[in-house]
C-alpha cells in the first residue's frame, strides 16, 4: 500500500479559514436580530454593494 502525500499547506487553510467564515457569518446573522431573513441579506447586500463600488472607484483612480 502507498501512502498519499497529504494535501499542501495553503489547502488546509483554506478549508479552517472557510470553516471559520461559515460559523462567524451564522453567528453574525443569528446576533442581527429577529428580523426575517430577506430583511437582513437585504441590508447586508446594500452594504456590500456600497463597499464594492468604494472599491472600484479607487482601482479607476489609481489605473488613470
Amino acid at each position: 500500500m502507498t501512502r498519499t502525500p497529504p494535501p499542501s499547506d495553503w489547502v488546509v487553510y483554506l478549508v479552517v479559514l472557510g470553516t471559520v467564515a461559515a460559523i462567524m457569518y451564522g453567528k453574525y446573522l443569528m446576533g442581527k436580530g429577529d428580523a426575517p431573513i430577506d430583511e437582513v441579506i437585504k441590508e447586508d447586500i446594500e452594504e456590500l454593494e456600497k463597499d464594492v463600488e468604494h472599491i472600484v472607484e479607487e482601482v479607476e483612480n489609481k489605473l488613470k
